[in-house]
C-alpha cells in the first residue's frame, strides 16, 4: 500500500524536475542566441521616383542605428545611408529608408543589380551585419517579363514577347560580333529594358527639362558601369540595341576611360549596328564633296552643329572600318586598352599603329576620295585676317536651303526621332533655322551620364538628306 502511494508523487517529481531543465536549457539557448536577428529586409522599387528598403530587427541589445549598405551594378562607389527606426528602446524594430532617384545627380537606370546588406550598430559598441542581397531595380509601372538569350536579358511588358525574343538574339549577336573588334569580355551579363511607347521612355532616362523632353525622342541609353541598356521599340530597336551594346563593351575595355574621342567611340558604336542604313553614308559624302569633312581632332568631341554632327557619325564608321580592313581587330582591341591606361589618342595611335594620328586621318581621307589633312600651323594673333562675308559661291547647302526644303515636304504627322545611349542619343526636332536629321540612321545611347547612340529621325528626314545631295551634285555639274 505504501509503494503504490509513492509511485504517484516520484512521478510528479520527476515530471517537475524535468520541465525545470527543459525551461532552463531553453533561458540558456536564447542568452546563447544572435544578439541581433534580422527577421526580415529587402529592397522595394519604386522607379522613377527612386526605391525603398525596409528591415524588421530583433534585438536584445539597445540600437543606436541601422544603416543599409549598397552598391549599384559595378559602380566603384559603395554607399549607405540611414533606416528611419523608431527610438523607443524596443526589441522588435521596424524600419525603412527611401532613396530618391529621379534626379539627374542620383539617377539608377531601370535594369540596374543593386547589391545590399543591414548593418546594426549597437549602444555597446558591436556592429552586427545581415547577409548580402541582390535585386533588380526594375521599373515599378509595369508587370515585367524576361526573355534571356546567353548573357543578355530582355525584360518587356505587353503582348511584344516576339519583338522582344528577336531582339535578344540580335544582341546577343552583336556582342559576339564586336567582342573581338573591341577585346572586351561579353560573360558579364547585361540587362536591355524594352519600352513600348516614347511616353514610357521619357520616364525611364535621366531626368532633364521639360523644355527638352518635349523636343527629344530618346531611341535608346546605354550604361556602362550598370550594365543596362533601354531601348524604345520599334523599327530601329535591333540597331539601337546593338549600338549601345557596344559602347558598353568600348567601356568595358577602357576601364571607363574617358579619353576615347567621339568619332571613335561613335564608329564602334555603329560598326556594331546590325541595322546600318546609308543615311551617314550619304551625310559623309556631303561633307567630302562640299569640304565641310572635320577633322578627327574637330572630333573629340560632338560639334555643335546638326550637320556636322552627322558627318562626324559616318566619318567615324568610315575611319573605324578602314582601321579594322587596314590592320585588323586585334589592333583596334590593342587601341582601346591603350586609351584605357590614360594615354590619349595622339599618343595611342603611333604607339599601337605605328602611325601618326595626322598621317592615319590622311591615309583615311585618301581612301575615301577627300582632301589631304592639313594639319594646322599657329597664326600669331596679330596677323589674323578679319574674316568678311563672302556670297555662296560655291552653291553650298545652307540651313536655310535644307529648312526650307523640309518645310515643302513636311506632313503633319512626321516627327523626327532620336535615339540616345548613356551618353544619349537624342536628336532635336529640326527648327525653322535648322537642318533636318536624316530619317534612316539607326542608334542608340549609354551611361547616366553615358553615352547617346546615333541620330534616328523620319522619313522627311532622308528626303532632306537626298536633297542636300541633290543639290550639292546639281551645283558641282553647273560649276564644273
Amino acid at each position: 500500500m505504501f509503494h503504490r502511494l509513492r509511485s504517484p508523487v516520484l512521478i510528479v517529481l520527476l515530471l517537475t524536475t524535468a520541465l525545470a531543465a527543459v525551461a532552463a536549457a531553453s533561458s540558456t539557448s536564447r542568452a546563447q542566441g544572435p544578439p541581433v536577428e534580422f527577421i526580415e529586409f529587402g529592397m522595394e522599387s519604386q522607379f522613377p521616383e527612386g526605391l525603398r528598403f525596409f528591415a524588421e530587427i530583433e534585438s536584445s541589445v539597445e540600437v543606436e542605428d541601422v544603416r543599409v549598405i549598397f552598391d549599384v551594378g559595378d559602380r566603384n562607389v559603395t554607399q549607405y545611408n540611414y533606416l528611419d527606426i523608431p527610438r523607443t528602446g524596443q526589441s522588435l524594430i521596424d524600419g525603412e529608408l527611401f532613396i530618391n532617384t529621379n534626379t539627374p545627380e542620383r539617377y539608377i537606370p531601370p535594369g540596374s543589380l543593386i547589391k545590399f546588406q543591414l548593418e546594426v550598430l549597437g549602444t555597446d559598441g558591436e556592429t552586427y551585419l545581415s547577409e548580402r542581397r541582390e535585386e533588380l531595380l526594375l521599373d515599378a509601372r509595369f508587370e515585367w517579363e524576361s526573355v534571356i538569350a546567353g548573357p543578355v536579358t530582355v525584360f518587356f511588358h505587353g503582348p511584344v514577347q516576339s519583338r522582344a525574343e528577336t531582339l535578344a538574339e540580335k544582341t546577343l549577336e552583336g556582342l559576339e560580333f564586336m567582342a573581338p573588334v573591341t577585346g572586351a569580355e561579353i560573360e558579364t551579363p547585361i540587362t536591355v529594358m524594352l519600352y513600348n511607347n516614347n511616353a514610357e521612355m521619357i520616364e525611364a532616362v535621366v531626368p532633364r527639362s521639360t523644355t527638352i523632353s518635349r523636343e527629344l525622342v530618346t531611341e535608346g541609353q546605354a550604361f556602362g558601369e550598370e550594365n543596362t541598356v533601354l531601348v524604345l521599340a520599334g523599327r530601329s530597336d535591333i540597331g539601337t540595341a546593338t549600338h549601345e551594346v557596344t559602347h558598353i563593351l568600348v567601356d568595358r575595355a577602357t576601364n571607363g576611360a574617358t579619353l576615347v574621342p567621339f568619332w571613335l567611340n561613335e564608329g564602334l558604336a555603329e560598326f556594331g549596328n546590325l541595322d546600318q542604313t546609308i543615311s551617314y553614308t550619304r551625310f559623309l559624302e556631303w561633307g567630302v564633296g562640299t569640304g565641310r569633312l572635320p577633322t578627327f581632332r574637330s572630333l573629340n568631341r560632338p560639334p555643335g552643329d546638326p550637320n556636322l554632327t552627322l558627318v562626324g557619325y559616318g566619318s567615324g564608321r568610315s575611319a573605324v572600318e578602314y582601321m579594322i580592313d587596314e590592320f585588323g581587330e586585334s589592333k583596334m582591341a590593342e587601341l582601346l586598352v591603350a586609351l584605357g591606361t590614360g594615354i590619349p589618342i595622339q599618343a595611342a595611335v603611333p604607339a599601337v599603329y605605328d602611325i601618326s594620328l595626322d598621317d592615319l586621318e590622311s591615309d583615311w581621307r585618301r581612301s575615301i576620295g577627300a582632301d589631304q589633312y592639313i594639319a594646322p600651323t599657329p597664326t600669331p594673333a596679330s596677323s589674323v585676317p578679319t574674316p568678311t562675308p563672302t556670297p555662296n559661291t560655291l552653291g553650298l547647302l545652307t540651313l536655310e536651303d535644307v529648312a526650307a526644303a523640309g518645310r515643302a515636304t513636311a506632313t503633319p504627322e512626321q516627327q523626327p526621332t532620336a535615339s540616345p545611349d548613356t551618353e544619349e542619343t537624342a536628336t532635336p526636332l529640326p527648327q525653322a533655322d535648322e537642318t533636318p536629321i536624316p530619317d534612316d540612321v539607326s542608334g542608340g545611347s549609354c551611361s547616366a551620364p553615358g553615352h547617346n547612340g546615333p541620330a534616328q529621325a523620319t522619313p522627311i528626314l532622308g528626303i532632306s538628306a537626298l536633297l542636300m545631295l541633290a543639290v550639292w551634285r546639281s551645283v558641282r555639274r553647273r560649276n564644273g
